[in-house]
């Protein structure tokens, strides 16, 4: 299982290497369109989707919806509102976590469930294009850099949590993330920043924003991830799907994303 899981993960960190510094935004958003559209697939299975046309043809109009909103205004000049929408949604999260942690189980197709994916999902990517093509300072490696704070986040939670994690943060959703794990990802992340900034070449003025930007994403990563699992009880599956071996679905992989990169793009954009 081990072997199988870093197998898969190499082949997907050398793909996307390749993808982001090979290239043209054209061909970045087409993949990035069909990455969504497999990530919709297996949301349209958590939400009860049973029938397999009905998925494929969820699946495909969430592509085609964020392919063109990559290649409209959205992309540039609307971006903010969009990375506002993105923003209320994620902090109104724990809210709803607070007030229902526990989602009754699925028994037939969530509508509601479906529209907020066809929402979400293409909002993620096109502030992930936003982050390569079209923002203050774009470049492959400000995205880079926005996703880093993400695996950064999941990688010092997971080893910080398992090492002293006593506080549990979400036992009704997650039982095995605590509060430790928490605050020792947000510590890597807050180290990961002084690194890039003492490295990087940062636009002068920018390195309060960068600061916000990544420690907020990092946290709503956690969210994120807490509100794909609160799905997949919902629904009595272990992973959205098995497209990567080792690793689960595409979503088990992209839920911390989906909602870090709207925060992180929204603090770049307004602030």
């Amino acid at each position: 299982m081990l072997k199988e899981r870093v197998i898969t993960a190499g082949v997907l960190l050398v793909g996307f290497a390749l993808l982001l510094t090979l290239s043209s935004p054209t061909v970045f958003a087409f993949f990035m369109a069909l990455i969504v559209a497999a990530a919709a697939w297996e949301w349209s299975r958590l939400c009860g989707l049973k029938h397999e046309h009905a998925q494929t043809a969820f699946a495909t109009l969430v592509g085609v919806i964020a392919l063109l909103a990559m290649h409209s205004a959205l992309a540039d000049s609307l971006i903010k509102w969009v990375a506002l929408i993105g923003l209320l949604f994620w902090v109104s999260v724990p809210v709803q976590f607070y007030l229902n942690p526990v989602l009754p189980a699925v028994q037939k197709t969530q509508t509601g469930w479906l529209v907020l994916g066809a929402l979400i999902l293409p909002i993620a990517v096109l502030c992930i294009h936003y982050l390569r093509s079209y923002a203050p300072a774009a470049s492959n490696a400000l995205l880079l850099y926005a996703l880093s704070v993400v695996w950064v986040m999941d990688i010092g939670a997971y080893f910080v949590g398992r090492r002293f994690g006593q506080k549990k943060l979400a036992p009704l959703i997650s039982p095995g993330k605590s509060w430790e794990g928490v605050y020792g990802g947000l510590a890597c992340s807050a180290l990961l920043f002084l690194i890039v900034l003492v490295l990087g070449n940062w636009p002068e003025g920018s390195a309060y924003k960068l600061l916000i930007a990544t420690l907020m994403a990092a946290a709503f990563s956690v969210v994120g991830d807490l509100f794909e699992s609160r799905m997949k009880r919902a629904a009595s599956m272990k992973d959205s799907s098995q497209l990567l071996p080792g690793h689960g679905g595409v979503l088990d992989r992209i839920d911390g994303v989906i909602a870090a990169i709207p925060l992180f793009v929204f603090f770049w954009a307004w602030m």
